[in-house]
């Protein structure tokens, strides 16, 4: 089999991870050119990690001859762009999240792929791995029940500084394009279509939001819960509660290593305005709450205990799988992704617009 061969637009840190995840995939596939702002940096992406060939702008490394298809690592301003130049030169794309600046610009993106009959997707890597597969698939065959809420988390602290793009509002900037786009991702993808977004933010001394939350009202009902951050720490985990149980996704929310679900019998209802017998009100006194403190953890440790684990191991670094589906789908004719389809990836855009809009 054929070495697929990939071009590198961007020499960050998230290109220098997606091409050492391309060492754990499937498919036989290599970095043969890349190309940066700058020549120096392009260069030294070159040397560091023995790409072949450095290009000498983003458009040249999009018409190689030496390129099957474009990973798309710039800031978020310039992924229309580039995007634009790979589909005109007939090459597939794979788009680091967010798939681009707003969503006037990812439908543009995705209008030019479909015109052209071009492979497309937004690497968003959490959508392709096998736990987030494996858990979504048992939340549609109704393990916990009937699916009411969710809740997000992701946060991490770094010093506010303009010359890194995380900060930096020209290049689209900002902790919900950064962090939050991968819980608004998975709430779309476990609760479905958002009808209602609510949301605050603290904007920080560069001009972006340093902090975060989010409402999603879904079209089922179904709420999400989101937070983000850049300058504090958090959970940085998924929680998704359904009627008959709920399910864990432990941190961290990029890239879970494990799942857990964990089941509770429904509530009767019963009691309502009755008066309460001898039994119950000695339980709802002093001594009674203070055998309940003491058993409580008890109780909540047995049943944790009695949920079900789930491990869903990603090859590598967790990066071979989105670059597999992008080969694969290629191979196969297809255009887009199932497991990441552009519909969603532009309704994503529009949760973020929106949110976006409160502030």
């Amino acid at each position: 089999m054929a070495t697929f061969r990939w071009g590198i637009l961007g020499t960050g840190s998230v290109s220098q991870a997606f091409l050492l995840g391309l060492q754990a995939c499937s498919t036989p596939a290599a970095a043969t050119v890349v190309a940066s702002r700058t020549r120096s940096n392009a260069e030294r992406f070159a040397k560091d990690f023995g790409v072949p060939v450095v290009a000498s702008s983003y458009e040249a490394a999009a018409a190689s001859s030496d390129v099957d298809a474009l990973y798309i690592a710039t800031p978020p301003s310039a992924h229309e762009t580039h995007a634009l130049a790979g589909i005109a030169a007939g090459k597939p794309v794979l788009i680091e999240k967010p798939i681009a600046l707003d969503a006037p610009a990812a439908a543009r993106i995705i209008q030019a792929a479909r015109a052209n009959g071009v492979f497309c997707v937004e690497g968003m890597w959490t959508r392709f791995q096998p736990l987030i597969r494996a858990a979504h698939a048992r939340l549609v065959a109704g393990e916990i029940g009937e699916v009411r809420a969710f809740r997000g988390e992701f946060c991490g602290p770094s010093r506010p500084d303009v010359s890194l793009s995380n900060f930096d509002p020209a290049r689209g900037g900002g902790t919900l394009m950064h962090k939050g786009v991968y819980a608004a991702s998975l709430a779309r993808l476990f609760l479905g279509p958002v009808t209602e977004v609510s949301s605050m933010a603290r904007i920080g001394s560069t001009g972006v939001d340093e902090d975060c939350a989010l409402v999603l009202r879904h079209e089922d009902g179904s709420i999400s819960t989101i937070r983000a951050s850049n300058r504090t720490t958090g959970s940085n985990d998924v929680l998704i509660y359904g009627t008959k149980g709920l399910l864990h996704l432990l941190s961290p929310i990029a890239r879970p290593p494990a799942a857990r679900f964990t089941y509770h019998p429904e509530n009767t209802g019963a009691g309502g305005n009755k008066t309460m017998g001898k039994l119950q009100r000695r339980l709802a006194a002093g001594l009674g709450q203070n055998l309940k403190q003491r058993a409580d953890p008890v109780i909540r440790a047995l049943r944790s205990a009695s949920g079900k684990a789930v491990i869903g191991h990603y090859r590598g670094n967790g990066f071979s799988h989105e670059a597999d589906a992008l080969m694969q789908g290629v191979a196969a004719g297809a255009t887009e992704s199932e497991l990441m389809p552009l519909d969603q990836s532009l309704e994503i855009m529009a949760i973020i617009d929106k949110a976006k809009a409160n502030w």
